[in-house]
């Protein structure tokens, strides 16, 4: 564990332009989502409400749709696949557009959740933004960001060692890269089971003062 942390901290310092793209990219989705329904038709801003209220519903009685072990399978086997289609698209060195794409569509969807919450309850949003982000939403996030880095970084790797015909151990390369997909599964399973179990009591909280 020690080394795989080293070898990640190593990486991130040495790779600091990569990483901050990334972090560029998620945060002009946020943006982009959150101002998005300033452009949208009332029609579908009413859709966007009533999609909101009917997950306030499922929180308010804990349905096993927000809730529970239903909520952890459906939530880790979402987030597990969406990781592993960015570990394989880093291997493949032609996928890196959908990489960004995946991360720059989770942005701006949360900057459209947010942007419904404000729309719906408009300062006692602030209160449910931060409740439904923090703490499980931050580090989902920061998951993807990590996998997104790792992804960016070994795909460019590898077209540099197949053009410049740079001295490569690919073996030693990959494991260190599944080492990586490996530490963020683990850490989104046990970030899974907060939000399905953490998240929506938090919310529940919020449903008592609308």
């Amino acid at each position: 564990m020690k080394k795989i942390i080293k070898y990640l901290n190593e990486t991130v310092k040495k790779e600091k332009n990569k990483l901050i793209f990334v972090i560029i990219m998620f945060i002009i989705g946020l943006v982009l989502g959150s101002i998005f329904t300033n452009f949208i038709t009332s029609d579908d801003k009413s859709l966007l409400i009533e999609q909101l209220e009917v997950y306030f519903s499922s929180i308010e009685k804990l349905s096993n749709d927000v809730f529970g072990i239903k909520a952890f399978s459906s939530e880790i086997l979402n987030n597990s696949l969406q990781l592993f289609i960015i570990f394989a698209l880093g291997i493949s060195m032609v996928g890196l557009p959908v990489v960004i794409f995946i991360l720059f569509f989770k942005g701006f969807m949360l900057g459209t959740t947010l942007s419904t919450m404000f729309l719906k309850y408009q300062l006692k949003g602030i209160i449910g933004a931060f409740l439904y982000v923090f703490p499980c939403f931050i580090i989902n996030i920061l998951i993807y960001i990590l996998m997104s880095f790792f992804a960016l970084y070994v795909s460019t790797k590898f077209l540099k060692a197949l053009i410049k015909k740079d001295n490569l151990n690919f073996k030693n390369f990959l494991g260190k890269y599944l080492l990586t997909f490996c530490l963020c599964i683990i850490l989104m399973i046990i970030n899974c089971l907060l939000e399905s179990y953490l998240t929506p009591l938090l919310l529940k909280l919020f449903t008592f003062i609308k």
